[in-house]
């Protein structure tokens, strides 16, 4: 699957819960964010952590050119220092960071999304058997407050439904 049809399926689960605020870790140049932000209601948000300055400011760049950057906040810097200042609940998370620090972010972000809502994280079949992944996978499935399925997609991604209290 090419990475256009990874952007297609963040917009069909974002559409899909109704999403009004959306959170992403690892902005990259843009590309999901500009896929998010388009499914975005007029008053909804989205707050996007880049630990890159350039590439967050190539996000900006496109970010304005579409008519997005009034509902897209970008913040620079680690996400793991940001994470615990900010305020959910949040419908959609989606992590896209660096994949060794995607379990030891998941408590917080299981923490800032409602129920109901979507954690999908990318590349978790990356590197393939890769111990980190590995064990991430195994998390993910035996955590009691998600239900979590795993595509195969691009480098496999995980689509988790956090359960009410």
């Amino acid at each position: 699957m090419t990475f256009a049809n990874i952007g297609a399926m963040l917009q069909t689960l974002s559409l899909g819960c109704g999403a009004r605020r959306i959170l992403e870790i690892g902005t990259g140049d843009g590309n999901s964010t500009l896929d998010l932000a388009a499914t975005l209601p007029s008053d909804g948000m989205m707050i996007t952590m880049e630990m890159d300055a350039a590439l967050a400011g190539q996000a900006r760049a496109r970010l304005v050119a579409a008519g997005h950057e009034h509902r897209v906040s970008v913040m620079v810097g680690d996400a793991t220092r940001f994470l615990h200042k900010i305020a959910g609940p949040f419908d959609v998370i989606f992590q896209d960071s660096d994949q060794h620090r995607y379990e030891h972010m998941l408590d917080r972000l299981v923490d800032l999304l409602r129920p109901g809502g979507l954690l999908v994280m990318d590349h978790v079949a990356d590197h393939g058997e890769n111990e980190t992944m590995v064990a991430l996978r195994q998390r993910l499935a035996a955590d009691s407050r998600l239900h979590t399925s795993f595509l195969q997609v691009g480098d496999g991604v995980s689509v988790s439904v956090k359960r009410a209290s």
